[in-house]
């Protein structure tokens, strides 16, 4: 056992003895509310009490009146969020068990909000967020999660009051912890979402393994052969033989939970798909029909469907005019970005030696101290649905700010963030080994307090070449650091504010200098030149058959 699992079991065990206790000051509302505002990223110190917040247009009145927080909502139309109590910094433990307690007090049914997230550190993740009917009938309400994410000294405890115009009053608000989930369950916690990584997680007899495709051998027929993998929900794989096959010979192929299948000299191959959940326990059976000796190569591996596009950048010379355009200027792209975008300027931009390189220097241009490019596939290569992978190494220092990620071709919806942004790698380089994967919507987007996004520890990233993946199905987006799925972001069905990405994206490559995020821990000037490397890009489409939209 590695010394940070073992410290992570030792931390657990003694979480369990730190039990009962409220959480949460000024819990009865005897002390009035703090005058304390968030910062640009959230953060706030509520003072031992709790703050009135009002968003996106979000208006009312919130006051504590004899032991009882009320509050009433005078723009119902405002987002979900428009009217908010806070109370932060709160101190949540990894794997914690919390029960919440509250009592309510209305006058007819009505609906309120409560949150339980970060602040725009960990990209306003929600830790547990639920939409709750408050009943004249019912006066006291509880309520229990899991912090599945990794310990949090900034969270923030939200009510939200927006979605009614009836007076609410809220009293005896309890949040402790009851426990601790199960230490096995913890030990597949990273960073802010637990992590299903897409490795063998049981090796049987005979079966050998390479870094990305699964074989299995034996010298005996007849001799089961189980593989326990990690089988992610909705997902394909690849079962295939390689080698020479006698007619007689024959393999019998089956997916728990799934259908069975033959392979034999004339049918090599077969599609498995689990249908069901993520599952820890998924087991792929192999099993030798045939009387001969020496079972042939059978190689399983996720199916990612047709390549429909891949670059591996064996030309010298600009970007390829049929694949790439750009983005050009200064304006601060809406980030207040400190670099000037060029156009077709091999200093900035080139492709040698099998790779692309996008290069930001530190230079006065057209009123920007930065210049750098952006390339986009827009009009030339865009998709709907698919694998998307890059392999790219990352530029260092301070101020930096890379990013693959993806932007409606025709934004049918609206403009941002109603028609969507899917970014499927950002970094900023002040946070060195951290990436980012992030959707953004009309419904959920940073400044509803309620962005979907997740991050990951990445190690070496400007270092060493590392693949950063995209897969989007018309169900779910999932993104990837290398094997492992690290943020999942599932189509609802609540209509195209939460789900726009039914139309196509195109791919974006830059790096961006300071701006509200890249720069908000400073600028070090030193470290430019910097570069964002490309080695190679893949496209595969799922095996989804769509219509031109």
């Amino acid at each position: 056992m590695n010394i940070r699992k073992s410290a992570m079991i030792i931390s657990l065990l003694f979480s369990q003895l730190v039990l009962g206790a409220n959480i949460l000051q000024n819990p009865s509302f005897e002390k009035p509310l703090s005058k304390a505002i968030p910062n640009n990223i959230g953060t706030v110190n509520t003072e031992g009490s709790w703050i009135k917040y009002e968003n996106s247009g979000g208006i009312g009145d919130i006051e504590i009146i004899n032991g009882d927080l009320v509050a009433i909502s005078k723009n119902t139309k405002a987002p979900t969020h428009g009217l908010q109590v806070i109370q932060a910094p709160l101190k949540l433990e990894a794997g914690g068990i919390y029960q919440l307690k509250f009592k309510a007090n209305v006058e007819k049914e009505t609906e309120i909000t409560i949150k339980i997230g970060a602040d725009g550190e960990r990209g306003y993740y929600g830790y547990w967020q639920k939409d709750i009917k408050i009943s004249p009938k019912q006066k006291e309400y509880t309520f229990d999660f899991e912090m599945l994410a990794e310990a949090d000294e900034k969270a923030r405890f939200e009510f939200w009051f927006t979605k009614t115009d009836e007076t609410v009053k809220l009293s005896e608000v309890n949040l402790e912890k009851t426990g601790m989930i199960d230490v096995n369950r913890m030990i597949n916690l990273t960073k802010f979402q637990v992590q299903h990584k897409y490795k063998v997680t049981g090796i049987g007899e005979n079966i050998l393994t390479t870094e990305d495709i699964n074989t299995v051998k034996s010298l005996k027929s007849g001799k089961e052969f189980v593989k326990t993998m990690v089988l992610e929900e909705d997902s394909d794989y690849l079962v295939k033989i390689d080698g020479n096959i006698a007619a007689e010979e024959k393999y019998v192929v089956a997916i728990q939970n799934g259908k069975t299948f033959e392979l034999d000299k004339n049918n090599r191959e077969c599609l498995l798909k689990n249908t069901g959940e993520s599952t820890k326990d998924g087991k792929i059976t192999i099993k030798k029909a045939g009387n001969k000796q020496g079972l042939k190569d059978i190689k399983i591996e996720k199916y990612f469907g047709n390549l429909i596009w891949e670059e591996e950048f064996n030309y010298e010379g600009l970007p390829k005019e049929s694949d790439w355009g750009y983005d050009v200027g200064g304006n601060g792209w809406g980030n207040a970005e400190l670099q000037y975008y060029t156009e077709k300027n091999p200093d900035n931009v080139y492709v040698e030696d099998g790779k692309l390189t996008i290069t930001a220097w530190n230079e006065a241009y057209d009123k920007n101290e930065y210049t750098s490019t952006r390339l986009v596939t827009r009009g030339k290569k865009d998709f709907l649905y698919g694998r998307i992978e890059v392999k790219a190494k990352l530029p260092k220092g301070k101020g930096t700010w890379p990013a693959i990620w993806m932007m409606p071709t025709d934004s049918l919806y609206g403009d941002w963030p109603k028609s969507g942004e899917i970014d499927i790698m950002e970094h900023v380089g002040f946070d060195q080994d951290r990436i980012h994967g992030t959707v953004h919507t009309e419904k959920y987007y940073w400044k509803n307090s309620n962005q979907k996004s997740a991050q990951i520890e990445g190690e070496e990233v400007s270092d060493t070449f590392h693949t950063y993946s995209l897969e989007w199905t018309p169900k779910v987006i999932k993104v990837y650091f290398d094997d492992t799925l690290y943020f999942t972001y599932q189509n609802e069905n609540s209509g195209k504010d939460a789900w726009p990405f039914d139309q196509k994206f195109y791919l974006i490559l830059n790096i961006a200098v300071g701006g509200a995020w890249g720069g908000q821990q400073g600028i070090d000037a030193d470290v430019f030149p910097q570069t964002l490397e490309i080695d190679s890009i893949k496209v595969y489409d799922l095996g989804i058959k769509v219509e031109d939209k």
